[in-house]
């Protein structure tokens, strides 16, 4: 599961944290329902936002109690059903865009060349159900393959700025975000839904370039901070006005339980961008610290086992990861927050830590790593860790 919308249990607190794996488990579990169990590696966190919006519209959503699961050490758990409109609509987004992620792949020979051919053919396969999920959601099945030709074009053009390089990602986005009003039947939130979510994906877009600099560099593919010269200091302040504008634009929304979107799209933001841009110091981007315990698998190694996973479902179906929905599923509804209460966990948690290493460098660029500027950019990090309280 990928995405920079990855809250921090202690940050968002039980009652947050126990809704938002709801919308986690139900994304994946309509994922299995709609396209196999093979498709469930392709829940991420960030398509999950839309399930959170169009709960934040309509009201705390029903949920159905799920049996056992590896992810959950095998506990069952209350989620989001397969037959909600905001599942529906993520697992739509995610298949379709998984579809894409996956061609992308082939495009650039992040698969190894035996496995393209197979990687082709279930590329279309996810395509073809995500399509027509797509269109019983009253989305757009081209939306995010006209997005990817939409890029390529933008990237092809001799002086592209930033801004129009991130710009087809801001708008499928938009689109997105727009299309929970329509789920939730608020038309009248489309407007600063749409505004939400351009900043939103030029946000994801943004962070994107972000990690992968070093590793373009290296191999010498398009990355839209090198392409348009832009240093570190300029990517970080980009990085925040847009979370500003996705908190600004969610204000102007007609939401009836805004509690979890507010806190994922705000202080899980603004902690996304402190983890991308807390180790750089003038070296270029390094490995994500802060609340992200994981480091990232090299990208032969992740694409080979997203394959392996997809060419034996079997394994998938044994029952380990979910199992089957109980028999007697219960279907029960959360109780609505009375007006005027705080939300459970979110005051305070979301203050970015501070980035003194970061801070200290007037103007860095991005030059080439090398083995003494990782070592100055780690005992740097070390050293603003501990000062940070």
């Amino acid at each position: 599961m990928r995405g920079i919308t990855r809250p921090c249990r202690h940050g968002l607190g039980p009652d947050l944290h126990q809704r938002w794996r709801s919308h986690l488990c139900g994304l994946c579990l309509t994922l299995r329902a709609e396209s196999g169990q093979a498709s469930r590696v392709l829940t991420g966190y960030d398509l999950l936002v839309l399930s959170v919006l169009v709960e934040a519209q309509t009201g705390p959503a029903a949920t159905v109690t799920a049996g056992p699961c590896a992810l959950r050490a095998m506990r069952p758990a209350e989620v989001i059903p397969a037959d909600n409109s905001g599942a529906r609509l993520a697992a739509a987004a995610s298949l379709l865009a998984g579809a894409a992620a996956l061609r992308d792949k082939i495009t650039d020979a992040d698969i190894p060349a035996p496995l393209r051919p197979p990687a082709a053919r279930r590329a279309g396969r996810i395509e073809q159900k995500g399509r027509r999920l797509a269109r019983e959601s009253g989305l757009a099945p081209g939306l995010l393959s006209d997005a990817v030709i939409r890029a390529a074009e933008v990237e092809g053009l001799p002086r592209a700025t930033l801004d129009e390089l991130l710009e087809p990602s801001g708008a499928a986005v938009a689109e997105l975000f727009a299309r929970t009003a329509d789920a939730a039947g608020l038309p009248a939130n489309r407007e600063p839904l749409m505004r939400a979510g351009d900043a939103f994906g030029r946000l994801v877009h943004l962070i994107d370039a972000v990690d992968d600099y070093r590793r373009d560099q290296r191999r010498g593919s398009f990355n839209p901070l090198a392409a348009t010269s832009t240093p570190p200091a300029e990517a970080r302040r980009l990085a925040e006005l847009l979370v500003r504008s996705v908190g600004t634009a969610l204000d102007g929304a007609d939401l009836a339980d805004p509690d979890l979107a507010r806190a994922l799209l705000g202080p899980v933001l603004e902690r996304a961008v402190d983890r991308t841009f807390r180790g750089l110091a003038g070296t270029g981007p390094a490995v994500p610290r802060g609340d992200d315990h994981r480091r990232r698998r090299p990208a032969l190694a992740g694409a080979a086992a997203g394959l392996a996973a997809m060419a034996v479902p079997a394994v998938l179906s044994l029952g380990i990861f979910g199992g089957r929905r109980r028999p007697r599923a219960v279907t029960t509804t959360r109780t609505a927050r009375r007006p005027g209460t705080a939300a459970t966990g979110v005051t305070g948690a979301g203050a970015p830590a501070a980035s003194t290493c970061w801070r200290a460098t007037a103007a860095p660029t991005w030059p080439a790593t090398t083995a003494a500027a990782e070592a100055a950019t780690t005992a740097a990090s070390a050293a603003a860790e501990r000062a940070t309280p």
